[in-house]
């Protein structure tokens, strides 16, 4: 790995309005774009922009619920214990601080408190994705409220996004767009990913509201090799991400962060090390990446994107970094299609992560798709 620096690949931008407007029209003008934000030679990373009334939106989000995050982590530790992850859920529910790097988060379902009540009839919810939501409405009764007024509006710009990657990934006509495209795309079967991308009543969808915290000790920063947030890939469809606000010690909002090396990174297909950051004239955006579960529905063509975040060049930096992610993703037991006459051992072919690739070679020859719960629990999950 090559050492973090400015993105050899432009960070590709679209609006919600031409995105709304593709799909209602059933347009194909988008699918270049979406090939070269998210195929084998993308970044893996696509900047959703907009006009006045969706900037807005994430401004709203960004001033009134991302300043949350510090003081949630605040909060005294029997408070904390009242909304803890509980046992059996694998981090996708309730509070946690330091299980998946330097940072803590808070999980809660777009809609509902009782998550469960969104699988059809005689679907029995199990504890990896449908504990309820716990707030703490005693010390901090606004969380709810806000988070409650951000998420419909996420899920629905993520739904947006999936209608057109469905529409793509369809197409019975398209050759793959970038010039180095490993191979064209396998056409799924039409609306296979959309019907897994849940409306905000009735999905599986999570919310993660994350703060990332200072490092106490030298010792800490050196252990975490100074990552908030190791490299990893998301497990799910495609998650939204709004961009990371830094506060000060005392919870005041800082204009920029005081060392600008710090923040959210992607490594390339290329295997390139990449600071990501809207261009100058985005204003107010979002960020769409991809999970490992899009590979398998994709066949192969699209690509998890690999991130960490980069935490402070040193030990009592005196702020933090809060922000949300949305993670689409079907329900427990719901199934991952592979695109008809496609097989585990094609999109082996074309995965570039080892562990991954073996984990796909290792699926029953003949398969036609994986089950999303068993998906999750696999080794390295």
């Amino acid at each position: 790995a090559g050492a973090p620096g400015p993105c050899p690949a432009q960070v590709l931008s679209l609006s919600i309005e031409k995105l709304r407007a593709a799909n209602a029209a059933a347009s194909d003008e988008l699918d270049s774009l979406l090939d070269a934000a998210f195929d084998a030679s993308g970044l893996g990373l696509l900047c959703l922009t907009g006009g006045e009334e969706f900037q807005d939106e994430v401004r709203r989000i960004r001033r009134e619920l991302l300043p949350i995050a510090p003081a949630l982590s605040n909060l005294p530790e029997d408070s904390l214990a009242d909304i803890a992850e509980r046992p059996g859920s694998r981090n996708v529910n309730g509070y946690s601080r330091g299980v998946d790097g330097h940072r803590s988060g808070f999980y809660f379902h777009p809609a509902s408190d009782d998550p469960g009540a969104s699988l059809p009839a005689g679907v029995e919810p199990e504890a990896t994705f449908y504990a309820p939501n716990r707030w703490p409405d005693g010390p901090l009764p606004e969380l709810r409220q806000r988070a409650r007024a951000a998420a419909p509006f996420l899920v629905e710009v993520g739904r947006e996004l999936a209608f057109a990657l469905d529409r793509r990934l369809s197409s019975p006509t398209s050759p793959p767009s970038s010039a180095s495209s490993a191979a064209a795309p396998a056409q799924i079967e039409p609306g296979a990913l959309a019907a897994l991308v849940g409306e905000v009543n009735s999905c599986n969808h999570k919310c993660r509201l994350i703060c990332y915290h200072e490092y106490e000790r030298e010792e800490q920063r050196t252990e975490a090799k100074g990552m908030w947030a190791a490299p990893h890939k998301d497990t799910g469809l495609f998650t939204v991400l709004v961009p990371g606000v830094f506060f000060d010690s005392e919870g005041e909002r800082l204009d920029a962060c005081p060392d600008p090396e710090v923040g959210l990174y992607v490594r390339d297909r290329q295997g390139a090390i990449c600071r990501i950051a809207a261009s100058s004239d985005a204003g107010e955006c979002l960020f769409f990446q991809l999970g490992e579960a899009m590979q398998i529905v994709s066949g192969g063509f699209y690509h998890a994107t690999e991130h960490c975040v980069r935490g402070p060049p040193r030990c009592l930096a005196g702020y933090t970094r809060a922000s949300l992610a949305v993670f689409f993703q079907p329900h427990a037991h719901e199934d991952l299609p592979l695109p008809p006459g496609t097989a585990f051992q094609d999109v082996a072919s074309r995965a570039h992560d080892g562990m991954f690739r073996m984990f796909l070679l290792y699926q029953p020859e003949g398969a036609r798709g994986i089950n999303f719960l068993r998906f999750c629990l696999r080794e390295g999950f």
